[in-house]
């Protein structure tokens, strides 16, 4: 966890690879297993697009954020309003 900050989604950024909810289930669950992920992904199936979703239980380790490609997810100041 970096201190004072929080993980950003930026969805337009999404190619729904997974790669950030098979990082997070092994980090946090010690098996690559998308049922045990904080992080969640949804597709639009009109729009095609992708959206992230952290669940209650994220302890903000960053797992995701590093196995992110796309730019998805990254960090922000903790006091950042959306």
């Amino acid at each position: 966890m970096k201190r004072g900050k929080k993980i950003r989604i930026n969805n337009d950024n999404c190619a729904g690879c997974m790669l950030c909810v098979l990082s997070c289930s092994f980090f946090n669950a010690g098996v690559f297993n998308p049922e045990k992920s904080i992080i969640k992904i949804n597709k639009n199936d009109k729009t095609l697009k992708f959206t992230l979703k952290i669940t209650v239980g994220c302890k903000m380790c960053g797992a995701c954020v590093e196995a992110c490609a796309y730019n998805a997810l990254g960090w922000e100041d903790e006091n950042t309003v959306n």
